[in-house]
């Protein structure tokens, strides 16, 4: 994904940024300035301003990031553009050293390239989060082809204690392995485990509404897919808090859980 391509690019302009200030030019520019060194000197100055640029170039990058995620209502930290990525390992054999400015020098190039790279997604996902932004958000859609639906939305005798408990979503019967499917156009912001909802895929629509596809007996997207209406993202199953073979799906609007029948058109398609 984009957000995860940055970081580990940040991770990359942050240690070569380190090295080029704390051992190539710490050290050269410590050292008295003779004649003969000027030449290496004003090669090490020209880096040092390239890099100056690089990492001006990263900050407009997370500043795009940060502008995405916050525009599209998208949570969690793979989307948090202003945490810096944690960085470490062991140092290896044939670290640079001195005398090898050529080699830094075709590093930076390649850097410089990859975030030329980078930039150019971030444009092009803004336009198509853009897009989505403008069109009217329409989740009157079915998440699945064949089912009925066996729980509603509202307060209900929960099937494993038989107490009166809050049911967030509407829960629809079917085949394992069914197909489930995006109700509308949008961004994967979780696709992985959850506690009590067992394999579960959340996707943003943008205008705060959220929609979440839970008990999948498998996932086919991940997070920071951008997924289209009527797109297969899982496939039914009974996985975590489950009595059985079934979709639970949920839409929140702004955090807080809605009846998805005053948004759904309950008919097969």
């Amino acid at each position: 994904t984009a957000g995860a391509g940055l970081f580990a690019l940040s991770a990359v302009v942050g240690s070569v940024g380190y090295w080029v200030t704390s051992h190539v030019l710490g050290d050269a520019l410590a050292q008295p300035v003779a004649q003969s060194d000027r030449a290496q000197q004003d090669e090490l100055r020209a880096m040092s301003a390239r890099m100056a640029d690089i990492q001006a170039r990263m900050m407009r990058i997370d500043a795009l990031g940060a502008h995405l995620a916050e525009s599209a209502k998208l949570k969690g930290d793979e989307f948090d553009f202003s945490r810096k990525p944690p960085m470490g390992g062991p140092e290896e054999a044939g670290v640079i050293g001195h005398g090898d400015e050529h080699q830094v020098g075709r590093k930076l190039s390649d850097l410089w390239q990859e975030v030329q790279e980078r930039e150019a997604q971030l444009i092009a996902l803004e336009r198509v989060l853009q897009g989505i932004r403008q069109q009217k958000v329409n989740l009157d859609n079915m998440p699945v082809r064949n089912g009925y639906i066996t729980s509603s939305f509202g307060y209900r005798s929960d099937p494993f204690t038989g107490r009166t408990t809050f049911h967030g979503g509407i829960d629809f019967a079917g085949s394992e392995g069914s197909d489930v499917f995006s109700v509308a156009d949008g961004v994967v912001v979780f696709a992985g485990v959850r506690s009590g909802y067992g394999n579960l895929v959340e996707i943003s629509h943008g205008d705060g509404l959220v929609t979440r596809y839970a008990h999948a007996s498998g996932i086919v997207v991940k997070t920071g897919d951008l997924v289209s209406k009527d797109q297969l993202i899982a496939y039914m199953g009974s996985t975590g808090r489950s009595t059985g073979t079934h979709l639970h799906y949920e839409v929140l609007r702004d955090g807080k859980h809605i009846n998805p029948a005053t948004v759904l058109r309950v008919a097969r398609r």
